[in-house]
């Protein structure tokens, strides 16, 4: 599905109108009429539905909730007995969830597409420079390491484990609004770590770290920050860690990817956030149905993606 003009606006504006990190939602003059609010893979997760009555929403979020906790039994590292901590824990998992299956091949395709730059076996590696300012080398080769997939299961290369948080965060905000939607919910916000509107109402998100203001509808947007989570700040190491050097690059303050999907627009916005500009930009015009929006490390807003979603002066009318 290409995003269409019409359903994207981007306007960029003054430095200093907003302020903070992440994204923010703004509903204006139309409040949601039922709000659920939960976590999901450790972070805040919110669902609001528009214009509807008490008993349809309380049985929709109810099946919001379920979903999630499924979603988390599969995809959680902090719950020793979820699929991919007992993976890790074992090196191989029989009869995989059909979720876990479609989210490791999805991020070995997008560890394909970036180079690297994306990598689910970066869990050792991020383990380690949460703690210490160097990682040995041999810790460092299990990024890039094999994974197998077939009937039997899911099997890892020695001393290797993954973290699915720069993708399943998204995963879960597309079951979401699959469930949503398949009940006749359309007018709804979901914020799941990723942000999904599939709607055709346009809602203003702020991007304050990039210092922009977009107005949105059927679209999923995902945004990385390294200032979000510091190791060190005296070496300004940072959680977006390079799979392929080690390293916390400064490339970015914040980048946002906007994508038909939210699993797609969560693998990207990780993974762009520690490629350069124009490595960027080359791998999001090739992709296709992505668009992007970030302020670099010198605070420099850049754009990149189908130049009509953007218009020629920045901003879509």
């Amino acid at each position: 599905m290409k995003i269409s003009r019409r359903k994207f606006l981007v306007s960029a504006i003054a430095a200093g109108t907003l302020g903070g990190l992440g994204a923010i939602v703004a509903n204006g003059d139309t409040k949601p009429a039922f709000v659920w609010r939960g976590s999901a893979l450790g972070g805040e997760a919110r669902v609001s539905l528009y214009g509807t009555g008490r008993e349809a929403a309380d049985e929709a979020l109810a099946a919001v909730a379920r979903e999630i906790e499924r979603l988390e039994a599969i995809f959680s590292l902090h719950r020793s007995e979820s699929e991919l901590s007992r993976l890790n824990a074992d090196g191989h998992l029989s009869a995989p969830s059909r979720d876990l299956v479609d989210v490791v091949a999805d991020a070995l395709t997008w560890r394909e597409k970036t180079g690297g730059a994306f990598d689910p076996t970066i869990q050792p590696v991020w383990q380690a420079l949460a703690k210490e300012a160097t990682v040995a080398p041999d810790i460092l080769a299990t990024a890039g390491a094999p994974i197998t997939i077939t009937a039997e299961g899911i099997t890892l290369a020695k001393n290797s484990a993954l973290t699915l948080n720069g993708i399943a965060q998204g995963r879960i905000a597309d079951r979401v609004t699959e469930i949503l939607t398949s009940r006749g919910f359309i007018d709804v916000v979901i914020d799941a770590g990723e942000l999904r509107l599939p709607g055709k109402e346009r809602r203003a998100v702020g991007i304050p770290a990039a210092k922009a203001a977009v107005s949105v509808a059927e679209v999923a947007i995902a945004t990385s920050e390294p200032g979000s989570l510091v190791f060190d700040p005296k070496t300004w190491r940072h959680h977006l860690i390079d799979p392929r050097t080690g390293t916390s690059p400064r490339h970015w303050q914040s980048i946002s990817v906007f994508a038909t999907t939210a699993q797609t627009a969560d693998a990207l916005s990780t993974a762009f956030a520690v490629m350069h500009h124009e490595t960027v930009s080359d791998l999001a015009s090739s992709i296709g149905d992505v668009a992007v929006i970030g302020c670099d490390s010198k605070g420099r807003i850049r754009r990149f993606g189908d130049p009509t979603i953007f218009g020629a002066q920045g901003a879509v009318t």
